[in-house]
């Protein structure tokens, strides 16, 4: 055989051989954690031997380094395309309704397309609710479209303080990842009248309900202190 296509041939095993251990890793990840999950338990998911896994990633920093990498790019790259979408159509008039839903909505089309995605999406729920060492991640893969909503949001709310918008990106990402960790939990408590699995009816009603609680936070009288405006709006005396 030629060199060129034997060498051909075997860059696609090695490529098959890394997708077949990261999409068996990554559905371990998904249902068992960082902590729960080890080179064994993958090596053993694709029959293999953990030499390969090291082989090919190191240790499991590596290989979870690699699992979050392959996909985060790609999902980044739509959302910020979305975003300046938007941008372009709607000028100086965005609103934060549309920044939410540019931002939300290519992932959640993505993690109802088909399971790999959604072991992905159960990852960076675990992600962005970890502290330490994992929580450096999420800065690493997602610091970027991030800082791009935050920006968009500041434009759309020019004479807020700024730092009420960080506050409204801290809810957003909140009510948006605990979303993609699919937990069944909403299943459970309606009795099966809603489900975490509607991705469709989670965007929409994340942009309504999240833009309407961003906009009382950053459009409020700011010489209000907060406290007293809870008070006022639970129905209370502000507090001594």
């Amino acid at each position: 055989m030629p060199a060129e296509p034997q060498r051909r041939k075997q860059t696609e095993r090695r490529q098959e051989s890394i997708q077949k251990i990261l999409d068996a890793a990554e559905a371990l990840f998904a249902a068992s954690g960082f902590n729960g999950t080890t080179l064994n338990d993958v090596a053993k998911a694709i029959d293999g031997d953990t030499s390969l896994l090291r082989y090919y990633f190191t240790d499991k920093d590596g290989l979870f380094d690699a699992i979050l990498k392959r996909r985060s790019g790609y999902v980044n790259a739509i959302r910020l395309a979305a975003l300046d979408e938007y941008e372009r159509i709607m000028g100086d008039d965005l609103t934060i309704e549309g920044i939410i839903d540019a931002f939300v909505r290519p992932a959640f089309e993505l993690v109802a397309s088909d399971e790999g995605w959604r072991n992905y999406a159960a990852i960076i729920a675990y992600l962005n609710s970890s502290r330490g060492a994992r929580r450096q991640e999420m800065s690493v893969n997602f610091d970027e479209s991030a800082l791009r909503v935050i920006e968009l949001m500041q434009r759309a709310l020019p004479d807020t303080d700024r730092r009420e918008v960080f506050w409204g990106y801290h809810f957003l990402t909140g009510s948006f990842t605990f979303s993609l960790g699919q937990t069944g939990r909403i299943d459970t408590l309606s009795k099966g009248e809603v489900s975490s699995l509607d991705f469709v009816a989670i965007t929409d009603r994340l942009v309504l309900t999240l833009a309407a609680g961003i906009r009382a936070l950053c459009t409020r009288d700011m010489s209000v202190p907060i406290a007293d405006e809870v008070q006022r709006r639970i129905g209370l005396p502000p507090k001594e």
